[in-house]
């Protein structure tokens, strides 16, 4: 059989599917145990929570990464580490006074993010011309 290797940028993205074929989350990034010399692949859930599924619980990865179990068989949530953020203190004479409104344009406003549903709200991988969740046109 021949042996069929995948980049890092073709994992990264994909949407994965448990075996209920619910959506769970997005590939963040890959991860290697030096130790038990295993990758495993770093889900965002729907939730925002940042999880490792080992690359054994990944049954098929096509247009989607379907994953053997569903992910709360497969393993527990646990937080990724965050770099330090350091943000700066503003000056008080550069805060808005409570009594002036401040004006917002329209450069303000974020741009919807490409591929979200407008109907249902769920996030779809960008190039996907319809909802996977419900369907609808995006």
């Amino acid at each position: 059989m021949e042996k069929n290797y995948l980049t890092k940028d073709k994992i990264i993205g994909k949407q994965v599917a448990d075996t209920q074929a619910m959506i769970v989350g997005t590939v963040k990034d890959l991860s290697f145990d030096i130790v038990e010399k295993q990758i495993a692949l770093t889900i965002t859930t729907k939730d925002g929570e940042d999880i490792n599924v080992e690359s054994e619980a990944v049954n098929a990865i096509g247009d989607i990464i379907l994953l053997s179990n569903t992910i709360s068989e497969l393993t527990k949530p646990t937080p990724a580490p965050q770099p330090p953020m350091s943000t700066p203190v503003p000056k008080p004479s550069s805060l808005p006074s409570p009594e002036t409104p401040t004006e917002t344009t329209s450069q303000d406003k974020p741009k919807p993010a490409k591929g979200l549903c407008a109907s249902c709200g769920f996030q779809n991988e960008p190039t996907n011309k319809f909802c996977i969740k419900c369907g609808s046109k995006i």
